[in-house]
């Protein structure tokens, strides 16, 4: 996929094999920093972008080639940071492995979060034709935002301009669930303000804010941080088709999530937080 912008700069390799970076400050071009730096929309886009940014520096990004995150998890650092103006991405698996670890540092070198990662290049694969099929069959299943009953936003945890991207909870037999709906409308600019990608599928910020929005309503809107997620990703999640998440039992300030669309398993998510 060919990107034509850089939120990172002043790339340096290290004699490790590390890469020391910039972050762009800049609102304008990046509109997801209107969010606070612990948000997990946040973390997420600048694990995509700092990730692509370095391995740029190191000349191992393919632009003609897709990839994919298939598994991340993140650590907040200093909860009072503040932006981000530097990171450090180092390798920690060889090859196609594509396994990666990113800190971020504010300007007073306070942590923000530790993210890890692991993902996969699609060298020989046409990714266009192999994703036809299962966009073809979602489309089939596709729902009309305009029907689709979100949660109350003062239950979700959402700033002014952030989008509901998933319904109230429902008790079956003990067990808590919802369902979602992201769209080209709701889960991408210009109707989300903070959601960027390439519009093919539901991306790795989708499900952090998709996890996010559950713990909201788990905690019935109590104002809570998530300090630690995990992601394990393992089947596309289309746009435009409800998604349904069911979750585990709450231990202390911890959930397990699991997310599927059209019977399918797509995702486990992990969740900690805290009042804030």
């Amino acid at each position: 996929m060919k990107l034509n912008r850089s939120y990172t700069s002043l790339h340096t390799v290290q004699t490790d094999g590390s890469v020391s970076f910039a972050c762009s400050t800049d609102q304008a071009e990046w509109p997801w920093l209107a969010l606070p730096p612990q948000h997990p929309i946040v973390i997420q886009t600048q694990n995509f972008w700092t990730s692509v940014g370095a391995t740029r520096a190191l000349a191992e990004h393919e632009d003609d080639k897709w990839s994919a995150l298939t598994w991340t998890d993140w650590t907040l650092g200093d909860h009072s940071a503040g932006q981000a103006t530097r990171g450090h991405f180092s390798r920690t698996g060889g090859g196609d492995e594509l396994s990666f670890t990113i800190k971020l540092f504010d300007e007073q070198n306070r942590l923000i979060a530790a993210i890890n990662g692991k993902g996969v290049v699609f060298r020989t694969r046409n990714f266009e034709k192999w994703r036809e099929g299962s966009k073809t069959s979602a489309k089939k299943k596709t729902s009309d935002e305009g029907a689709f009953q979100y949660a109350e936003r003062d239950l979700l945890g959402l700033s002014k301009q952030e989008q509901p991207l998933i319904a109230s909870l429902v008790e079956t037999n003990g067990i808590l669930s919802s369902s979602a709906l992201i769209t080209k409308a709701n889960g991408l600019m210009p109707g989300h303000p903070y959601f960027s990608g390439s519009g093919d599928h539901v991306n790795a910020p989708h499900l952090a804010e998709l996890g996010r929005q559950t713990v909201n309503l788990l905690c019935e809107g109590e104002t809570i941080q998530i300090t630690n997620g995990e992601m394990d990703m393992h089947r596309y999640i289309e746009l435009g088709t409800p998604i349904a998440i069911v979750a585990g039992q709450v231990d202390g300030n911890a959930v397990t999530l699991r997310v599927s669309q059209l019977n399918r398993s797509c995702a486990t998510l992990r969740m900690k937080w805290i009042a804030s």
